[in-house]
């Protein structure tokens, strides 16, 4: 069975300062929480890809998070097969240089666009909606954080179930994946996705055992389609995750999780009302 993980942050010199916590004080919480001290020297692409390989992952989602950033990943992902880019955007230079961005990425064959967590505004504010517009007109998937976080700068309420239930409602064919699954907004998350077809749920930095039983449900039932795996590499090990979810997710539906359902958001046509 192919497995791919729909998040993950590679070990490069380059990609490592996002982690830095005396420039980014708010991640340090994540390092303790996740014990990830052991993941964050640096690693050669090679060796991580084999490493993921031994989990039976076989691709990587590889994010970045600035412009340098976002031209070493699609740099890496022409030598290495097995990594897909995908492009972060952040709005601290506004909305003419993110979109400037976007499209630069868009030349570059990005697979995604990642929105930052950490942005001052609500994901369904209107300054956004230039960016979405063009996402949705060139077939860009976008990603955005959805869940609970620990930079206690910026308040989780700017991502909460409502906002993206907005979003689809004026874009209806922009691919929409809720980064973490909407962890820790509860049942109408799972009632968003439900109500729109665009709408997707990508589950990493999650452990099965201490999600709420209406999610498991959902991946199992009713959201099958649209539930997606990832692990957020480095912040959680490969080791285990695809065990963990085998476990809780029937059997018939593994082939979607791990795999099929990330493709579809990615590459198929979106569905039309």
């Amino acid at each position: 069975m192919t497995i791919i993980d729909g998040r993950v942050r590679l070990r490069t010199e380059a990609l490592l300062g996002f982690w830095n916590a005396e420039t980014n004080p708010g991640l340090k919480d994540y390092a303790d929480k996740y014990h990830m001290q052991n993941r964050l020297s640096v690693m050669d692409v090679s060796e991580l890809i084999s490493l993921a390989g031994e989990s039976g992952i076989e691709k990587l989602l590889v994010y970045g998070s600035t412009p340098s950033e976002n031209t070493h990943i699609l740099n890496l992902s022409q030598e290495h097969t097995a990594l897909i880019p995908v492009g972060g955007i952040g709005l601290g230079a506004g909305i003419r240089k993110a979109l400037e961005e976007i499209v630069r990425l868009k030349a570059g064959n990005i697979a995604a666009i990642d929105f930052s967590f950490l942005c001052d505004k609500n994901v369904n504010d209107r300054e956004l909606y230039a960016l979405y517009a063009y996402c949705e007109l060139n077939e860009l998937p976008v990603i955005i954080h959805s869940g609970i976080h620990y930079s206690r700068d910026s308040n989780m309420w700017k991502a909460q179930p409502q906002y993206f239930d907005e979003i689809a409602v004026d874009f209806p064919e922009l691919k929409i994946i809720m980064s973490h699954g909407g962890n820790g907004f509860g049942p109408s998350v799972l009632a968003v996705t439900q109500r729109h077809p665009n709408i997707y749920l990508e589950f990493s930095a999650m452990r099965p055992k201490y999600m709420a039983p209406e999610f498991i449900q959902a991946a199992n039932t009713y959201l099958q389609d649209r539930c997606i795996f990832g692990t957020d590499y480095p912040l959680t090990d490969f080791k285990h995750q695809i065990d963990l979810w085998q476990y809780s997710l029937r059997e018939i539906v593994w082939e979607k999780f791990f795999h099929k359902n990330i493709l579809n958001a990615l590459y198929e046509k979106p569905v039309s009302k």
